[in-house]
């Protein structure tokens, strides 16, 4: 990212972030962009991870139960190379 685009994105408000992130992910997808490429060579990890804490898409999962517990299901096999 550029550093002019950089600076006037850290002069927006918190709310005017989060909307310019679900907007950007809005064309990403509208576009069809291949989440690869993008992860690979646009976005960080870090970016990524905060993009989906902040972003409002998973919130509805702090409603949501318990369902599983790490005692549920059986042990993983997984195949020896």
């Amino acid at each position: 990212m550029s550093k002019s685009l950089e600076k006037i994105l850290a002069a927006l408000s918190y709310d005017e972030q989060l909307e310019m992130e679900r907007f950007a992910a809005y064309l990403l997808l509208r576009r069809k962009i291949a989440a690869e490429q993008v992860l690979a060579d646009d976005v960080s990890s870090a970016e990524l991870m905060r993009l989906a804490m902040q972003g409002g898409g998973f919130d509805w999962l702090a409603q949501e139960p318990d369902t599983y517990s790490i005692e549920d299901g059986e042990p993983v096999q997984w195949p020896q190379k």
